[in-house]
């Protein structure tokens, strides 16, 4: 899965296809998100070059950028909460809370939940959703960098460019499109249907088959937008807030010149 194969190799710069497959079936095996593990070994490789870590808080790893063996016994001790693994098992948000020093700087989230591989350098959508998304840095809170790769949804108008680059337009899709994603949750639909772009007025079509309702598409557009307020006030009770509406600073401060 291409996630995978990004989060635990080129994330790495593990280019191991073999070591990338073993580390996919043991992530698998033991229960853990492929992305989350990937960008959290990533953080401890990069800790490890800064001196954050040393070897002997590694158990004997060396911890190095390429090191496909070491990806993968690092997994087995994720699981296992051993040595080094109990640092890494919550995330990178806490590991870099646990490390201290500047850290937090490398540990790439949002509200604790790592970054997928779609950089929000390259689909500026994605930039304001990974801040807002209730869950954190969630791709599927949106799926907006397939939205602007067109054409348009249909009962989702859009009337600015479909460039991932221009940034008019993407507070109102992104609006729209927490709000619809939503819904799928609800409903217990797979969101890649909307890469298929199925919009409002076919997922109430089916809905009012099923159950002999007659929602319009804006009521559960409507429908979408209480449900992600809900998550916010959640949130908020939780200490979760506008204060936590924010991307890591590397991709704050470090452009892309190319990719």
């Amino acid at each position: 899965e291409y996630e995978s194969n990004a989060a635990l190799g080129a994330l790495c710069l593990n280019d191991n296809l073999e070591a990338i497959s073993e580390a996919n079936d043991w992530c698998n095996r033991y229960g853990l998100d492929t992305i989350s593990t990937g960008v959290t070994i990533a953080f401890a490789i990069e800790a490890y070059e800064k001196n954050l870590l040393t070897v002997s808080d590694t158990n004997g790893i060396e911890l190095i950028w390429g090191n496909s063996r070491a990806i993968v016994e690092i997994i087995h001790k994720i699981a296992r909460r051993e040595g080094i693994g109990d640092l890494l098992a919550d995330g990178a948000c806490e590991a870099a809370r646990r490390i201290g020093k500047n850290s937090g700087e490398f540990a790439i989230h949002v509200k604790g939940l790592e970054l997928p591989m779609h950089d929000p350098r390259a689909f500026v959508s994605m930039a304001l959703n990974y801040a807002t998304a209730n869950r954190g840095a969630c791709h599927l809170d949106t799926l907006s960098y397939t939205f602007e790769k067109g054409p348009p949804v249909n009962g989702l108008p859009y009337d600015h460019s479909l460039s991932p680059h221009d940034i008019r337009g993407k507070a109102e899709i992104t609006v729209k499109l927490q709000n619809y994603m939503a819904c799928f949750n609800a409903l217990g639909l797979c969101k890649f249907l909307f890469c298929g772009k199925i919009g409002p007025p076919q997922i109430t079509e089916w809905l009012n088959l099923v159950t002999g309702w007659s929602v319009t598409p804006e009521e559960l557009i409507k429908v979408g937008e209480r449900l992600f307020n809900l998550k916010r006030i959640y949130n908020y009770k939780l200490g979760i807030s506008r204060k936590d509406d924010f991307l890591p600073l590397r991709l704050l401060t470090l452009d892309r010149n190319k990719g």
